[in-house]
C-alpha cells in the first residue's frame, strides 16, 4: 500500500497533463448534428474544461423563397447548442449575440456560448438531395463547386466562394483559430456512399469537406450515417436518447415559435434513439500557427486559446468502446492512476482469448487509447474486453456486426 501511494505521488508531480481534444462538428444543415450526432455532441459540450466547435455549412433553405426560413433554421441550431450547454446546469441566460468574422476574405457568422461551445454558420445554398441545387439558391451546390468548379454565393449575399479550395481554406482557418495546437476529435457525415447509402448529397459533401479541411492533421474521426440510420436498431441509452431529443426539441420549438415548420414529425423523429458511426484515427500534425482573422466589429468576448488540461484519474478505469456495435473499427480507452504494467485482451463469451493487445507493457499514468479493427476478430458476435493492472481487473462488452 505504501509503495502504491508513493508511486501515485511521484507520477502526479512529474507527469505533464495532456490537453483535452477539441470536438469539431462539421455538418451540412442546421439540424444535422442534433438528429445524427446529438448524443455525442451533448456529451462533448457537457465535458468540463473542453471546447466544442460546430460548423454549419448551408442555410438549408430548400426551395423556400425569401430569408425567413433559413434564418429560422439558423436560430434553431443556435438554440440547440445553447440547450446542450445548459443540460447539466439549467439556467435562464440571454442568448449570446452573433458576430461576423472574416476568414479568407469571407464573412462568417459566429456565436460563442458559455462552457466552451462555439458555432459558425457559412450560409451556403442548400444543394438538394441530388446535389443539383435549388431554384431559390440559383442551383448552386457544394457538389457542383467540387465537381464542376461552379461558384457558390452565400444566402446572405456575402463574398462568393470561387472554388472548392477556397471553401476548404476558409473552414481550415476557422479550425486553426479554434483548435490551435490541441488534439482534434472530428465528427462529420460519412462521405462514402457504400457505408452511408441513400443520404443527402450535402451530408456527404460536408464529410468530404471536413476531411479535406483536416488533411494532414491528426484526428480521431467519427463518420456518421445519415438517413439510412433509421433502418438500424435503436442503440442509444435512455440518457443519450433524452439528450438527443432535448436538443432537437430546442431546434423545433424555435422554428415553431417563428411560425415555421418545426420538423417535429415522424420523418425526423425516427432518428431519435439511433446514432451510427465509423471510427478511425488519422495520423498527422497539429494545426500550426496561423495569422488571426480580423473581427469585423469590436467584441467583449474573451477567447481562451490556452490548451485545456485534464487531471489524472484517481482509479483504474476502462471506458466502453465506441461505437458499439461496430462493423469496421472502434476506439477503446482506459485511464491509469499511476505508471504500471498493463495487460489488455479480448475474450469470447466462453472466456477464450481471441486478441491480445497488451502483454505487461509499462505505461505512464493518464488516458490511453487502443483501436479495434474488425478484421482481427474471427466472427461477428459478442466479445469481452479485459483490462488488468496488478490485482485490479476491468471488463466491458462489445459487439461485432458484419
Amino acid at each position: 500500500m505504501v509503495c502504491a501511494t508513493q508511486a501515485r505521488a511521484q507520477v502526479s508531480t512529474t507527469a505533464k497533463p495532456k490537453a483535452l481534444p477539441v470536438a469539431v462538428y462539421i455538418t451540412a444543415h442546421p439540424d444535422d448534428w442534433q438528429l445524427f450526432m446529438g448524443a455525442d455532441a451533448c456529451a462533448d459540450v457537457q465535458r468540463p474544461r473542453s471546447k466544442t466547435v460546430f460548423i454549419c455549412l448551408t442555410g438549408g433553405q430548400a426551395d423556400v423563397p425569401g430569408d425567413v426560413y433559413w434564418k429560422g433554421r439558423e436560430a434553431g441550431c443556435q438554440a440547440a447548442v445553447r440547450k446542450a450547454a445548459n443540460l447539466l446546469t439549467p439556467t435562464i441566460d440571454q442568448a449570446p449575440a452573433p458576430q461576423s468574422i472574416v476568414f479568407n476574405n469571407h464573412a462568417v457568422t459566429m456565436v460563442r456560448y458559455r462552457g466552451g461551445a462555439v458555432a459558425y454558420f457559412l450560409r451556403l445554398p442548400d444543394g438538394g438531395l441530388d446535389g443539383k441545387g435549388q431554384g431559390r439558391g440559383a442551383f448552386q451546390s457544394m457538389a457542383m463547386l467540387l465537381k464542376q468548379n461552379r461558384s457558390m454565393t452565400p444566402l446572405d449575399g456575402s463574398a462568393t466562394y470561387t472554388s472548392w479550395d477556397d471553401l476548404v481554406k476558409t473552414v481550415r482557418l476557422i479550425l486553426k483559430k479554434e483548435v490551435c495546437n490541441n488534439p482534434v476529435n472530428l465528427h462529420t457525415p460519412q462521405p462514402n456512399e457504400r457505408y452511408n447509402p441513400g443520404d443527402h448529397s450535402d451530408h456527404r459533401m460536408a464529410g468530404r469537406l471536413a476531411l479535406a479541411a483536416t488533411n494532414q492533421i491528426e484526428c480521431r474521426t467519427m463518420l456518421y450515417m445519415g438517413y439510412n440510420s433509421r433502418l438500424r436498431p435503436f442503440n442509444l441509452s435512455a440518457a443519450q436518447k433524452a439528450n438527443q431529443q432535448e436538443v432537437y426539441q430546442a431546434y423545433s420549438q424555435t422554428m415553431a415559435g417563428l411560425g415555421l415548420p418545426s420538423g417535429w414529425e415522424p420523418s425526423h423523429l425516427q432518428f431519435i434513439g439511433r446514432q451510427y458511426s465509423y471510427v478511425w484515427h488519422r495520423d498527422g500534425q497539429v494545426f500550426d500557427n496561423q495569422p488571426e482573422p480580423v473581427l469585423q466589429a469590436t467584441t467583449n468576448d474573451v477567447e481562451n486559446k490556452a490548451p485545456v488540461v485534464q487531471a489524472l484519474p484517481s482509479s483504474l478505469e476502462l471506458e466502453p468502446n465506441y461505437p458499439n456495435p461496430f462493423g469496421q473499427s472502434s476506439l477503446m480507452a482506459y485511464q491509469l492512476p499511476a505508471t504500471a504494467a498493463v495487460w489488455l485482451r479480448v475474450l469470447d463469451t466462453q472466456g477464450r482469448e481471441v486478441l491480445r493487445l497488451l502483454n505487461g507493457e509499462q505505461q505512464q499514468a493518464g488516458r490511453h487509447e487502443q483501436w479495434l479493427d474488425v478484421s482481427n476478430f474471427p466472427a461477428a458476435g459478442l466479445y469481452i474486453a479485459e483490462l488488468r493492472v496488478g490485482d485490479q481487473r476491468r471488463t466491458c462488452r462489445m459487439e461485432i456486426i458484419r
